[in-house]
């Protein structure tokens, strides 16, 4: 696994800045982020396996928001497959939106080049998702396609927030109480801590019955305050213009890809 990949593609992410956060003003689908995520994948010589997918929301014949779906397969031809999804779009434009969710990104673009270079047991889908911050609009559409067959047979989602630092790992099982094969894999692999978070693309996903978890890290002083108070000072930066980059570890995140190319 190339070393700090992730944390080189998360400079490049945080330097580049959307006009407005994901529910302004989106008239045109390709934001800067988005093309910086095309570009990488680009670079990394997936083409083959990419698709954007634009779509888009009419609340009014005066008002259609588009938004954009990115998704990337890494196809070894098995009837099932794995997705790992994490969303591209932000709340603020002007933050560098480190923890939520640039680094998430950055993680799973580096985990795409890993499976390229050493190809996975199983056919792998990654999803960059679009308007999570307000209310799960690329979640929804990605679960439909889910559901129609557009990717065959997926066995479970895999959610990234918060991922910038850490090697404490949490996953959101407080947040439901159906059964799910993806908690008993990541339990399998690792020691987890159970926690319940806000909204993320995994509520949709569930929703939809499709069996999804949203995962991140921790360092230890943040798994000290939410083994205390069931929150921490690093998840309290989201949206704001402290959640910089200066949040990033780049050994952390190294770590945390190797995890995650174990869960196929």
């Amino acid at each position: 696994m190339e070393t700090n990949l992730a944390h080189k593609i998360l400079v490049g992410l945080c330097n580049t800045k959307n006009l407005s956060s994901s529910a302004l003003g989106k008239v045109e689908p390709l934001t800067p982020r988005a093309n910086y995520i095309i570009d990488t994948i680009l670079d990394l010589q997936m083409f083959e396996g990419l698709h954007v997918d634009i779509y888009n929301d009419t609340f009014d014949v005066t008002n259609t928001l588009f938004y954009l779906n990115i998704e990337l397969t890494i196809d070894r031809g098995t009837d099932t497959s794995v997705m790992y999804v994490a969303h591209h779009d932000v709340n603020n434009p002007n933050s560098d939106n480190c923890q939520d969710n640039s680094a998430s990104v950055s993680n799973l673009l580096s985990l795409a080049k890993h499976f390229r270079e050493n190809p996975p047991q199983k056919t792998v889908h990654i999803v960059f998702t679009d308007c999570e911050e307000y209310g799960g609009e690329g979640s929804f559409r990605l679960s439909n396609r889910i559901n129609e067959g557009v990717f065959g047979e997926v066995e479970y989602v895999v959610n990234l927030e918060l991922t910038a630092n850490g090697t404490n790992l949490w996953h959101d099982g407080e947040n439901f109480e159906t059964q799910s094969e993806l908690i008993n894999v990541l339990n399998n692999n690792a020691e987890f801590r159970s926690v319940k978070t806000p909204f993320n693309d995994s509520v949709v996903l569930r929703k939809n019955n499709i069996d999804s978890v949203c995962i991140g890290t921790l360092t230890d002083r943040d798994f000290e305050q939410v083994k205390a108070k069931g929150f921490c000072e690093t998840w309290a930066v989201c949206h704001k213009m402290s959640d910089t980059i200066a949040q990033a570890n780049s050994n952390d995140m190294d770590n945390f890809v190797e995890f995650l190319s174990k869960l196929v």
